[in-house]
């Protein structure tokens, strides 16, 4: 499944949940999130390429970024300001 279609799925109580002081790695059977208070784009985008360790794409949903590798399960979300 495509992480919009993974995206959708969602309960509204749990994307409710996106703040953009935070970076969501969203898994097959989990969300996690981690604090990003006051970091820059290029922070986000350096920690997110340590966790997928992977060539990474961009796509938006619903005004939030969308950082994912097709050949990954895992996926990340970062919540639009």
């Amino acid at each position: 499944m495509n992480p919009v279609d993974r995206l959708n799925r969602l309960p509204k109580t749990v994307t409710q949940t996106f703040d953009p002081d935070f970076i969501f790695l969203i898994r097959p059977e989990k969300i996690q999130h981690f604090p990003a208070r006051n970091w820059s784009r290029d922070e986000k985008l350096a920690e997110i390429k340590k966790r997928l360790d992977h060539s990474l794409m961009t796509m938006q949903w619903q005004g939030h970024e969308v950082i994912y590798s097709p050949e990954l399960v895992t996926f990340v979300l970062l919540p639009k300001k």
